[in-house]
């Protein structure tokens, strides 16, 4: 997720507020800081965790740090239940910090599932922006994904056709499985850190590809959507032999896909 730091922002006004203020022969231009201008520190937090249970720490900062500072954040989240801000909505600057942080908890998290909670600053927190610097981050997000313990599945033979005619065959490839689940994923069949491919796979061997979007490659994403292209996204099989059918998705525009791999458990 695309992420704006507020520090950089302040020390650019340092560096304004010095020019400025050495500036005799024209005193109108001076800059002189008013307001401590509250901010979350970025505009998102991500953390990645196996545990159903984490406290995540969220950074807000000040321009100066002269005297104690208190201000009032909302915290919300489409999905109940789950996070708590144990900071109760306020976040307080000691005197000599520019600093401080608020905490949110996350309890009864599911596998495999990711938690979003947004903090926005209330209006009166919003109200000390510095409207030359205008560089305020008055709304935070935190994504946290609870992932599986992942442990190995075997390897496979990865033989992809969507960049070769002949079949590239990629030996080795990691499977894994999502313990406690029927979920696996083939880890970085690409290689080059690319990404992974995910997939359930029913009692009687037959596999399906989690649906939406997968690893990239060479600017195009393994993509796959039952719902909306289910003539061009399925799976065959002979055995431990799996055939893909899929889409590549590159921008907005859609291409067929096809990849083959030999599960060896």
């Amino acid at each position: 997720m695309k992420q704006r730091n507020f520090l950089f922002a302040i020390y650019s006004l340092l560096f304004s507020i010095a020019l400025t203020s050495c500036d005799t022969d024209n005193v109108g231009t001076k800059y002189n800081v008013y307001t401590p201008s509250v901010s979350f520190m970025e505009e998102s937090t991500s953390l990645t965790t196996a545990e159903s249970s984490v406290e995540v720490k969220v950074k807000l900062v000040r321009l100066g740090n002269s005297g104690a500072l208190t201000v009032h954040y909302t915290g919300s989240s489409e999905t109940a239940g789950i996070f708590t801000d144990l900071s109760g909505g306020e976040a307080t600057f000691a005197d000599g910090s520019s600093i401080t942080e608020v905490t949110v908890k996350a309890d009864n998290m599911q596998k495999g599932q990711e938690y979003v909670y947004s903090l926005k600053l209330d209006d009166a927190a919003v109200a000390t922006a510095d409207t030359i610097l205008n560089n305020q981050i008055a709304v935070a997000e935190v994504a946290i994904l609870c992932d599986y313990n992942w442990v190995k599945a075997g390897t496979c033979t990865f033989i992809d056709y969507n960049f070769s005619d002949e079949g590239d065959e990629y030996e080795g490839v990691t499977i894994e499985n999502g313990e406690g689940s029927n979920i696996y994923r083939m880890v970085d069949a690409y290689g080059k850190g690319t990404g992974d491919i995910t997939f359930t796979q029913n009692a009687d061997g037959t596999i399906q590809l989690a649906e939406g979007k997968h690893c990239t490659y060479s600017g195009y994403t393994v993509y796959y959507d039952t719902t909306t292209y289910g003539t061009y996204c399925y799976v065959e099989n002979e055995g431990n032999h799996y055939a893909v059918n899929h889409l590549l998705l590159s921008g907005s525009n859609l291409y067929l896909g096809y990849f083959e791999f030999v599960w060896n458990k």
